[in-house]
């Protein structure tokens, strides 16, 4: 997949409408940040879905290790967390 550095939203801001596209590029782009949202897919190519930012959160993200039996990864930094939804 190829795109231009300026399709890439700087920052996602709270309340605001992005389309599937703006924020796929965006969390491909910004490796601590996870996005949470009510559907099960957002296609790097569709410009007409909208989503609209309704929380932003950022906190320590507590997981078990993959391929691991009761391990706990102990997180070193926050996570940027983007609850989206669809609106369009």
């Amino acid at each position: 997949m190829s795109y231009y550095e300026d399709e890439v939203p700087k920052s996602l801001d709270l309340n605001a409408e992005y389309t599937a596209r703006e924020i796929y590029l965006f969390m491909i782009e910004n490796k601590n940040v996870m996005i949470l949202m009510d559907s099960v897919h957002l296609n790097h190519n569709d410009r007409d879905h909208k989503f609209k930012v309704v929380d932003i959160k950022e906190n320590y993200i507590h997981r078990q290790a993959e391929n691991s039996y009761r391990t706990h990864l102990i997180p070193n930094k926050k996570t940027r967390i983007y609850e989206i939804e669809k609106i369009k």
